[in-house]
């Protein structure tokens, strides 16, 4: 009946923080390069440390040189180890560059990976009030947080450990010159640490607003055919307005409140500039300091305040991709509701037999019940049509046998086996599904038909293709099979996007098969052709057929009417006309060929 095998990952044990999920899932096997990246970033900054070092050695260097023919020699040597340093700066330069082309792709790539298969494992429940747009948009938050984690966060610490460094080693010139540096330092960072807050506030606002808008702009896009049906480009621009202006004023907010973060400290910077000069302007006239030492002075000036202001300047920035990595990971990652348990197995249908057992089902944070107390046994290869108005339960029923909600009461068996006991990958690859609106990928036919089924020959799918009717047309496309489908398939009509999801049913050859009003896209003459297929497709084949057209139902087994979330009513078509219930009531009702609604 089923192997002991269980390969699903278990992502509701994603970490619960964003630097837990980078450290276990963002960088390992690529930590050798990260720390050859760090430690490469860290030589190529030393200048700021040795420079103010060189100028000091160039200008004693030429003041105590004796001017003449040997002046060559003496500062040969000098000039040398300058050249020398400079060379190893920019080779580390280099090599940072090439660390950083290794690393961070790799980093994107692993996270991208990562999210994406999380959220592709998420329950329908995920996608209630997300939008795909929205979505994208916090992913790339979350990469966008990685390259400033390992980039930008590092370069802190490093000019920070520069700053340090300078000062320390500015007390061996001038203590006075020193404490000036270390008095400015501590002044700018408390400032920058007061707007710590707000930042961080502004920023998380900014990229909420941010996803809100994508999410919206992209649904627009995606469903621009009702657009130009209605003429509502004017109504997608009022509709989108408010929450454009609200993105407009949470990044000018934002932005304003780093402006001031480093605006103001930058204009005491200039301001302590003609302090340290005219400190060292007194120092040299008492003999307390040489030329030197003021070059050296100066040049760690314009070193420590220019690393100090990019320290200041890039923490806001830091602080805001931080923020919106954040909020975009804790929007993703949450609880999957469908999971397999431990210990599941891989179900391996041999019969087909399906049996609702005592079924209930409500919705979270829903008081209403879809479906109560429900029981139903569908026999091995039998056909079954449900039946029943809209809101009847037909649906969600079919929902909870493929198991994208779990039942809040009760249990549904395949072969006597309760499928919250094995893997949901090993329960779908058992069912073919073919639903009333028909899902394409913006791929080629070929790939469309093969999906789910990557070892397809072309034969099969052909031969797919001809039992759902699809061939023909697919021949008159300009490039057959290879053809592209365009955006959710807008180059095809709704009966060429259902004959397609019908060709992929054949070709996957499932023991169990699903349709939801799979011929309502196509046309009578169409419809005759797949009801033919359907015939071929459903032999040996437990089914399951849910139609408002009540036609399309007329050679299943049984019928089955529901109302409410019950069965009222289970027989085959001419027995339950003959009954004169609730199905001959709505086979009178029938307009065309379709159940009117209440």
């Amino acid at each position: 009946m089923y192997t002991a095998t269980n390969n699903q990952q278990n992502y509701n044990q994603m970490p619960s923080s964003l630097l837990k999920f980078y450290f276990k899932w963002a960088f390992p096997g690529l930590y050798r390069y990260i720390w050859l990246f760090l430690a490469a970033t860290l030589l190529s900054w030393s200048g700021n440390v040795i420079w103010p070092f060189v100028e000091r050695m160039i200008v004693a260097m030429f003041e105590n040189a004796t001017i003449g023919p040997t002046v060559m020699y003496q500062v040969l040597p000098s000039i040398a180890i300058v050249v020398g340093l400079n060379m190893g700066m920019t080779i580390t330069g280099i090599m940072r560059n090439h660390l950083e082309s290794i690393v961070m792709p790799g980093v994107v790539r692993s996270i991208q990976q990562k999210l994406t298969d999380y959220i592709h494992s998420q329950s329908l429940s995920f996608w209630h009030n997300r939008m795909p747009g929205s979505v994208g948009t916090d992913i790339t938050y979350c990469v966008t947080g990685a390259r400033t984690l390992v980039t930008d966060v590092w370069l802190v610490f490093v000019r920070l450990l520069m700053i340090i460094i300078n000062s320390a080693l500015l007390f061996t010139v001038n203590k006075y010159i020193a404490f000036v540096f270390i008095f400015m330092f501590v002044l700018r960072a408390g400032f920058m640490w007061g707007f710590k807050k707000p930042i961080k506030k502004s920023a998380e606002k900014r990229a909420a607003k941010s996803s809100e808008l994508s999410g919206k702009t992209i649904d627009g896009f995606s469903n621009n055919m009702v657009v130009k049906l209605f003429s509502s480009v004017k109504s997608e621009h009022n509709y989108l307005e408010p929450v454009r202006q609200e993105n407009y004023d949470a990044s000018r907010f934002a932005s304003y409140i780093q402006r001031l973060a480093w605006v103001v400290p930058g204009v005491f910077w200039d301001l302590m500039l003609g302090v340290t000069l005219v400190l060292c302007a007194i120092l040299y006239g008492r003999g307390m300091m040489s030329l030197a030492d003021i070059v050296y002075s100066t040049s760690v000036y314009f070193n420590v305040t220019g690393a100090i202001g990019n320290l200041m300047n890039s923490i806001p920035g830091i602080i805001d991709n931080m923020a919106s990595a954040n909020k975009g990971y804790k929007t993703l990652v949450v609880p999957i509701d469908v999971v397999d348990k431990d210990n599941a197995y891989n179900l391996s249908v041999r019969h087909g037999k399906i049996e609702f057992r005592n079924v209930s089902f409500k919705y979270k944070n829903k008081r209403k019940y879809i479906l109560r107390d429900f029981s139903l046994t569908i026999k091995p290869g039998e056909r079954v049509g449900l039946v029943g108005v809209s809101g009847a339960g037909k649906t969600t029923l079919v929902n909870l046998l493929m198991r994208f909600y779990d039942v809040t009461k009760g249990e549904i068996l395949i072969d006597g086996v309760d499928i919250r006991d094995v893997t949901q990958k090993s329960l779908r690859e058992n069912i073919s599904f073919i639903p009333q609106e028909a899902q394409m990928f913006n791929r080629t036919i070929r790939d469309n038909i093969a999906y789910g089924n990557e070892g397809a020959t072309d034969a099969q799918i052909h031969r797919a293709a001809i039992r759902a009717s699809a061939h023909n047309f697919i021949m008159a496309t300009e490039k057959k099979y290879d053809s592209y489908v365009g955006d959710r398939g807008i180059k095809l009509s709704g009966g060429q996007k259902q004959r397609i999801a019908i060709a992929r049913a054949f070709l996957k050859r499932s023991p169990i098969l699903i349709l939801d009003e799979a011929t309502s896209a196509l046309d009578s003459e169409t419809e005759v052709a797949i009801q033919k297929s359907f015939e071929q497709l459903s032999q040996n084949r437990t089914t399951i057929a849910i139609a408002h057209r009540l036609s399309t139902l007329r050679n299943m087994d049984r019928i089955v009417v529901m109302d409410q979330g019950r069965i009222v009513e289970s027989g085959s078509h001419n027995a339950l006309l003959k009954k004169r219930g609730m199905y001959a009531r709505l086979w009178k009702m029938q307009s065309g060929g379709f159940l009117q609604e209440k």
